[in-house]
């Protein structure tokens, strides 16, 4: 039984490493993207009844010990179809990765590579698009943690930890010279023009969005905005899809 414990504890923190939003910029760090029934069923524990029941204790065992460790933060909330309380959001605590012998220093200099890599590899925007679902996800079943103070006081200490106040002013003073140049030099952003070719309004988006005019929630809202008004635009014609996006952020576009 004991090694069966063990097994499901490292299955478990293999799919919430798997799983989580790494992105420095979110609001609450190391929130995990999948339900806890898609997180049973990677770990192999899913029990689906005749009756469309499903169970995993395997799972919820597993998670209150990590959640008794403090590795993890677990937000509880009723589910419509059950009726029960159950896990609805998930976060990493720095306890998670400083168990595994990772300084801070270590987890921002990962995190800074890692959005590099996310950047450069052209993932960023689509891992983004699965958290903006996720978070949209939790607004339609009404999981709203801004009334939990306690819950939001730790997750913000995480952030804390992680994000040091050099990073956020470096950032903030970076971000404001940005901001002066940009509006004593307005003519410079017709240098994001979109070049001719076949994708070239959703290369200069995705080079406006790198450029760091356009912070993560501004670019979220902006995308969101356009698919809440044209569904299935980005699949159906990409390329005026992301021409609008250009269009509603203000670039020039000849």
């Amino acid at each position: 039984a004991r090694s069966e414990s063990r097994e499901a504890l490292s299955a478990l923190s293999l799919v919430l490493a798997a799983n989580c939003y790494y992105s420095p910029d979110s609001e609450y760090m190391f929130e995990i993207m999948l339900p806890v029934e898609e997180m049973a069923r990677c770990m192999g524990v899913l029990h689906v009844y005749e009756s469309g029941r499903k169970a995993y204790d395997v799972l919820l065992n597993a998670l209150r010990v990590l959640e008794q460790l403090d590795y993890v933060v677990v937000h509880r909330a009723r589910d419509a179809d059950s009726g029960q309380n159950k896990p609805m959001r998930i976060f990493l605590t720095e306890s998670f990765f400083t168990s595994r012998g990772m300084s801070v220093e270590d987890i921002r200099t990962w995190l800074h590579k890692y959005r590099q890599w996310a950047v450069a590899s052209g993932i960023a925007e689509s891992v983004r698009d699965r958290y903006a679902r996720h978070q949209l996800k939790m607004a339609r079943l009404g999981i709203n943690i801004d009334g939990h103070h306690s819950l939001k006081n730790r997750l913000k200490q995480i952030k804390r930890w992680v994000v040091s106040p050099e990073l956020c002013a470096e950032k903030q003073r970076v971000t404001s010279d940005i901001e002066r140049v940009l509006d004593g030099h307005a003519a410079n952003l017709r240098q994001l023009r979109p070049a001719k070719g076949t994708d070239r309004f959703q290369n200069a988006w995705r080079r406006y969005a790198a450029g760091g005019e356009l912070t993560m929630a501004m670019q979220m809202k902006l995308e969101q905005s356009v698919r809440a008004e044209h569904p299935q635009l980005n699949v159906s014609d990409a390329e005026k899809y992301y021409r609008l996006l250009l269009e509603r952020a203000g670039v020039p576009l000849s």
